[in-house]
């Protein structure tokens, strides 16, 4: 027998401030990339559908094959390190719930929906927004160490905010850059970087620590971003857990970011902001 299924049409989401937690969550701040919607319907996961891209929203349209009033749940999805087969849930935003009542043949219009951080899910142990003087990176391994440099111009090079972080590569050999505060963590299964950037040249994204107390700290590599095809800002999720389930000991880290120049690219530069 032929199902005819129900559809929602769905306008797709945005970031707001959570106001339990401690900190103030700016817009500068809650910047966001979200690709899909997962569905589940009382309870059950039904699929995950890309939110298409339009000029006001990104929304979609999908079917369900139920009759009558349900329970759904409406989950945001995010690419991680860029890779479009490492589409997951962010577990650390909050999920849309609602119930229905779905006829077979007809739309249902739910509007673009707020959601936030999940206090209750996660924490936001790091936050660089530049727009303080006190940066929270400087260089790394070598003597008389430098801030990363603030960029005040309008345009491409500050998208968010009065301000964002600059690299511009050297042939020196000194770019790489480091927080100069630890991140403590005792969790090795959820640790995600978000980093809103702009770049014509790669660069790379890493933790710094010691996998135990006879071990010197060393770099570990999570992700080398090759500059966007398109040009402007980008936002990426980065995955920290594995490179942390090598390292973990005692329980801090440090974040870095590396600039390479592979092409000789003249004018090389890499904006970031909105690091946490």
């Amino acid at each position: 027998k032929q199902e005819v299924p129900a559809y929602i049409n769905f306008k797709g989401f945005y970031l707001v401030e959570n106001t339990d937690f401690t900190f103030s969550q700016s817009d500068d701040l809650l910047t966001s990339d979200i690709r899909d919607v997962w569905v589940y319907v009382n309870g059950k996961f039904i699929g995950a559908f890309p939110l298409n891209p339009s000029d006001t929203t990104f929304e979609c349209v999908f079917p369900i094959l139920k009759e009558g009033k349900h329970k759904i749940e409406l989950r945001p999805g995010i690419i991680y390190n860029g890779i479009n087969s490492m589409r997951e849930e962010q577990v650390f935003y909050t999920t849309y719930i609602d119930s229905v009542d779905l006829v077979p043949g007809e739309e249902i219009t739910i509007p673009k929906q707020p959601i936030m951080y999940n206090a209750a899910r996660c924490s936001m142990p790091f936050k660089e927004t530049f727009e303080s003087y006190f940066i929270n990176f400087q260089q790394a391994d070598i003597v008389g160490k430098e801030p990363l440099s603030m960029a005040t111009t309008s345009g491409d090079s500050v998208k968010y905010g009065n301000h964002c972080g600059a690299i511009y590569f050297e042939n020196n050999g000194h770019n790489k850059y480091i927080s100069k505060d630890s991140i403590f963590c005792n969790n090795d299964n959820g640790i995600i970087l978000e980093i809103d950037y702009n770049s014509n040249v790669p660069f790379e994204i890493g933790m710094y620590g010691r996998s135990s107390s006879a071990e010197t700290s060393k770099y570990i590599s999570a992700v080398r971003l090759t500059p966007p095809q398109k040009g402007g800002w980008q936002k990426i999720y980065v995955l920290l857990s594995k490179v942390w389930n090598t390292l973990g000991y005692p329980t801090s880290f440090k974040i870095y970011l590396e600039a390479f120049n592979p092409d000789n690219v003249s004018n090389p530069f890499i904006h970031v902001d909105n690091i946490k």
